[in-house]
């Protein structure tokens, strides 16, 4: 993760060492990491984190050394590939790196991102990276904001990609003029609630827990929410469910997964759900439950908008029937969601397997 790269930048700048951070603000084309991506380096050595290997890693390396040694702090552009081969395909894309310095002046901004991963208060970072004042920055919060460029206009700009980038929860990078803004959201990891603590309940947690998930599970039976059946939760809470979703911090990124041991008690927990602000809301059964639930629903008041948003059946088309199987379709579906995926098959198309295939026969 990321965000290990900046407690590992942390911890050795509180020690009076001084490293050189490389942050991946944008990309074109296809590339081996994301944005938000970072490494970490001083000495010609890699200390963390990773920009996808190869000669752009080592680049980066060697980048990141001479900031840490004095050099300028800036972009680094480094394109992989500008061709496309004679599949149709291109054979690579760009990649935009900042590069600076950190020394203990880092700890305050350093600091709040780390604190913002591990609580509930977010935060978004934003960085200038190009003229005299590249690598200043700006913590922006939903309360107060801390920092300012000499510029009121570019602060006032930097304050409002900030705000954006904690709205979208994604990172954003902005131009104006000459100077470019890279703010980028910090927060808690995402959250599953898990109403019901049966077989696919537990499934769901261990599945969930291996992916960073935040995991809390809710069931009414003590003797099956405990903390020696879910060792793998954050939190296991023995009480009613309505009670439960009506105290626990739930966040627009959180999701809550039915699945109750009766009919009447997946209805009761569901419209507590989508009286919440998660965003994923879903009920594990068949296409009759959803129909039973969704009519009740109506019936019971809640805004139909929101009652549409419920994912009923719960989950991926991948023919799951054990719990197991189930929680990975469960956990898909909420993936593709967050990552704003489609959630299409990725093999070959049929035009370019026959290629393929056309030409291993010819050899």
């Amino acid at each position: 993760m990321a965000v290990d790269v900046l407690r590992e930048a942390l911890r050795r700048i509180e020690t009076g060492e001084t490293v050189g951070l490389a942050t991946l603000v944008t990309t074109r084309g296809s590339t081996p990491q994301k944005v938000g991506a970072r490494l970490l380096a001083r000495d010609g050595l890699r200390l963390a984190g990773t920009m996808g290997g190869g000669a752009v890693e080592a680049e980066t390396v060697k980048e990141a050394t001479l900031v840490a040694a004095g050099g300028a702090a800036g972009v680094r552009e480094y394109t992989l590939s500008t061709a496309v081969d004679d599949w149709g395909l291109a054979c690579g894309g760009a990649m935009v790196v900042f590069v600076e310095r950190l020394d203990r002046r880092a700890r305050g901004w350093l600091g709040r991102a780390i604190a913002a991963s591990e609580s509930r208060d977010a935060v978004a970072v934003v960085t200038a990276l190009d003229g005299a004042g590249a690598g200043m920055r700006i913590v922006v919060s939903a309360g107060e904001s801390a920092g300012a460029f000499e510029d009121a206009g570019l602060t006032t700009w930097a304050l409002e990609a900030g705000h954006r980038a904690l709205e979208a929860e994604a990172p954003e990078l902005v131009a104006s003029g000459a100077i470019r803004l890279y703010a980028e959201p910090f927060g808690p990891p995402p959250a599953l609630i898990v109403v019901g603590a049966g077989h696919v309940g537990k499934a769901l947690a261990g599945l969930a827990h291996g992916l960073g998930v935040s995991v809390t599970v809710i069931d009414d039976r003590p003797e099956y929410a405990s903390a020696e059946r879910f060792p793998e939760a954050d939190r296991v809470v023995a009480a009613p469910v309505g009670e439960a979703l009506g105290w626990l911090p739930i966040g627009s990124k959180s999701a809550i997964v039915v699945a109750m041991r009766s009919q009447d008690l997946d209805y009761e927990a569901t419209a507590s759900a989508l009286r919440t602000p998660a965003r994923y809301v879903g009920l594990i059964g068949a296409r009759r439950k959803a129909l039973w639930v969704t009519e009740r629903l109506v019936q019971a008041g809640l805004p139909i908008e929101r009652i549409r948003d419920l994912r009923a059946p719960i989950g991926l088309d991948i023919g799951a029937r054990a719990p197991a199987e189930i929680a990975v379709s469960i956990l898909a579906e909420w993936l593709m969601i967050r990552q704003g995926a489609s959630g299409a098959v990725l093999r070959l198309d049929d035009q370019l397997f026959e290629k393929a295939a056309g030409r291993g026969a010819s050899t």
